[in-house]
């Protein structure tokens, strides 16, 4: 049976939620989950059994659980020449914890999914992977133990009823090399962890107005046959230095292209090489167009360069589930009433921005914000900029209603039978987790 949801611990008293930017909050007051293993044994029913729910990650000692350490007083045993720390052997993942806004339940979004990519990171990056069992119980144990950490559930818009965007309990597992190492192998340790912090927006204060990007022309952050596509910590390090780069010339961040593309391109094309280049994504997030013709378009992830993000597929798939509620913000959007709407997948050129009438990013810190410009820079080789007829002010029709849509699903709002497990109830007995529903 599940939970009572009155034994819910109430968001903690002082701290203004609403208020808190997009980075790690108050970590004196957060608890974390640390397991290890080695990479031989791997993970074992002696850290967890699904089967009788215990295991080093549940077991009690003095009434506190074994693997739940205090976050400002019990930091991660690290050394000098730890793995991660000298060959970048770490992947993580990111979700959000929100109360729902009619049942108060703690709902992670689609979990599922981040354990689906985190098993993909694991492999590439020579770790080995939790079973789902122990992840989806890990991410559990970190939630139900900072429920004072969670915000209050978000308000409704009184016209309406749609849940309004705010602060997150944002979750984050990690999986890492933990031994002490000199040669280039895989790290004799490794280390299980799962964190939390209260946060706010990503593009914090850009909630509405829309981004201005910079169309990043020599700076790669991914190439074929890389790990572009992998949630690893050096696909965030090679976009820190160009991110600061941008922010300096006036932009909120890059939108990388894939630069084989532009270095080599087709000599028959009358384009031009940059508008012929073939678009990836941002820093931290995948991008959207919204075409004249009525397609709602992302780059594809057949190339390997770009990640598979969890709120890229969920706006994926509510616009084709719900694409008939879209056909009318859409005619509103390019201004033909009879405009028919289509969702895509495909590799997406620099060119196709030219008949973009909305651009969207889409996140787990951004959920849907809108795009107002994307141009380059004066000292680039080649001049580019495109200024969108929606996004400037606010969002786009199309864009607007997705938003809505996200949230309405997030909060248990919105549902179909395609989508029904999405939703994920941290106080659910763990099988019940495991399958996902409310």
């Amino acid at each position: 049976a599940k939970s009572d949801e009155s034994e819910l611990a109430a968001p903690q008293e002082g701290v203004e939620f609403a208020k808190l930017p997009w980075n790690l909050n108050l970590p004196d007051q957060h608890y974390y989950v640390h397991l290890t293993t080695d990479p031989e044994s791997g993970w074992t029913l002696e850290h967890y059994d699904p089967k009788t729910d215990g295991g080093i990650l549940t077991d009690v000692t003095d009434g506190e659980y074994k693997s739940l350490k205090h976050y400002g007083q019990s930091p991660l045993p690290l050394f000098p020449s730890t793995t991660s720390l000298n060959y970048g052997t770490t992947i993580w993942e990111g979700l959000a914890c929100r109360r729902s806004p009619t049942t108060g339940k703690a709902l992670l979004f689609r979990p599922q999914m981040n354990y689906a990519r985190f098993a993909r990171g694991a492999h590439a990056m020579c770790l080995p992977p939790p079973s789902y069992e122990l992840f989806m119980r890990g991410l559990q144990m970190v939630v139900q133990n900072n429920m004072h950490m969670c915000p209050p559930a978000p308000e409704l818009d009184p016209d309406t009823g749609v849940p309004l965007g705010g602060a997150k309990l944002y979750v984050r597992p990690m999986l890492l090399g933990s031994g002490q190492q000199l040669g280039l192998h895989a790290s004799p340790q490794i280390s299980l962890v799962f964190f939390v912090s209260p946060t706010g927006s990503y593009f914090q204060g850009k909630a509405m107005g829309g981004l201005k990007l910079h169309l990043e022309t020599r700076k790669s952050r991914a190439a074929r046959g890389g790990t572009g596509n992998i949630k690893c910590s050096g696909n965030y390090a090679v976009t820190m230095r160009p991110l600061m780069d941008a922010k300096e010339h006036g932009f909120h961040d890059n939108l990388y292209l894939e630069l084989d593309t532009y270095h080599n391109p087709k000599p028959s094309s009358p384009l031009s090489p940059l508008r012929q280049a073939i678009l990836q994504e941002l820093s931290a997030a995948n991008i959207f167009l919204v075409l004249e013709s009525g397609e709602i378009v992302t780059p594809c992830l057949s190339r390997g360069t770009i990640l598979p993000g969890v709120t890229r597929d969920s706006v994926l798939e509510m616009a084709r589930i719900f694409k008939d509620e879209l056909q009318p913000v859409m005619a509103k959007s390019v201004g033909k009433e009879d405009i028919e709407v289509t969702v895509s997948e495909r590799d997406v050129c620099v060119e196709d921005l030219n008949s973009a009438v909305e651009v969207f990013v889409t996140g787990t810190a951004a959920e849907v914000v809108p795009v107002q410009s994307i141009g380059t820079s004066a000292d680039d080789e080649e001049s580019f900029s495109v200024k969108f007829p929606h996004g400037e002010s606010e969002p786009g029709p199309v864009t607007y209603k997705l938003l809505e849509m996200l949230r309405e699903v997030v909060a248990g709002q919105r549902t179909n039978e395609k989508i029904q497990d999405w939703l994920c109830d941290a106080h659910a007995t763990p099988e019940d987790f495991r399958k996902g529903g409310i």
